[in-house]
């Protein structure tokens, strides 16, 4: 059972300022939100220039990296799906596989090349329901519902079936600013590796090739960019009120805060604290656990339609 907190503790109190936090925050988030659709700015309005110029910023294109990598997972629409994970020997880690994208490259082929040259396994993208900020394709009917979905008014965001990337994070190991843009896919045919997709003989002895359960994949994973995406939306198997529960770890592991919008839902965000001395059974949203989320969204006429696609 949760213990009641005394309203004047240091937790308590810490609790109050982060709700005060994200409450702002997402006043921002909404207001910012708003600036998707143009009849819903007032352009002549200095305090919204002010704000652009404010949280504007500019890095050279030799400043920044590209990387692409992919989740990709193997029977998706069945019981038993498992994801590919590559095992690094020189630096003795589990993660998943990505590398930079080639000039003039897009992102998505770079994800899937980088994965299959990674891996010695053939992938190619795997179409799954969920938020985009992408703008839909030129079919919209009257009602602005369109051949992949419907863009939410409001936010820009557009839910349907597509090869957009499934999420995006920045990666500090460099000096430059790296963003590593994650796609989701699936094996071409078979699961075994073929060391002749591998053009770079350093990759073959750099790189060993798994598949894994999600929970397996999950426990392994050593980067916390691959790991933790310090969403709120926590995956807790503790029942309501227990020290397990959402609602006990989401304010005592609460560090700062941000805000995020996916699926077309205003998400709060709450980093975690490192040294958080969690349960054994706590996960988080990762990018894993995000795209096995994916695959659990979507019903048997969305898997029926990329069969279709396909050509099965």
């Amino acid at each position: 059972m949760a213990r009641n907190i005394p309203e004047r503790t240091p937790i308590a109190v810490g609790k109050r300022r982060v709700r005060s936090k994200i409450a702002e925050n997402g006043k921002e988030l909404r207001k910012r939100e708003i600036w998707v659709r143009d009849n819903a700015v007032n352009w002549k309005d200095e305090r919204v220039w002010a704000k652009i110029r404010n949280q504007g910023c500019y890095h050279k294109s030799d400043e920044i990296i590209v990387s692409c990598g992919t989740v990709t997972i193997n029977k998706a629409e069945g019981p038993c799906p498992k994801v590919l994970v590559v095992y690094n020997n020189r630096i003795g880690i589990f993660q998943l596989p990505k590398g930079r994208k080639d000039i003039g490259e897009g992102y998505l082929d770079a994800a899937i090349r980088e994965t299959t040259e990674e891996t010695g396994i053939a992938v190619r993208p795997l179409r799954l329901r969920f938020g985009s900020r992408s703008t839909p394709p030129r079919l919209a009917t009257a009602a602005g519902v369109t051949a992949c979905g419907s863009e939410d008014p409001s936010t820009g965001v557009t839910r349907s079936l597509s090869n957009e990337m499934i999420g995006v994070n920045p990666d500090p190991a460099t000096g430059a600013w790296r963003n590593i843009h994650w796609y989701a896919a699936k094996p071409c045919d078979g699961v075994e590796r073929d060391e002749s997709c591998m053009p770079i003989p350093d990759d073959r002895d750099k790189f060993s090739t798994y598949w894994f359960s999600e929970l397996d994949a999950l426990s392994r994973l050593k980067l916390d960019d691959e790991k933790f995406s310090k969403s709120s939306r926590k995956t807790v198997l503790g029942p309501p009120g227990s020290p397990t529960s959402k609602s006990h770890w989401s304010t005592r592991l609460c560090t700062g805060y941000s805000t995020i919008s996916r699926d077309g839902t205003i998400w709060k965000l709450t980093v975690l604290a490192r040294n958080a001395n969690l349960p054994a059974n706590f996960t988080i949203d990762v990018v894993v656990r995000v795209a096995f989320d994916y695959t659990r969204n979507m019903s048997t006429d969305d898997w029926s339609s990329n069969e279709e696609l396909e050509g099965k």
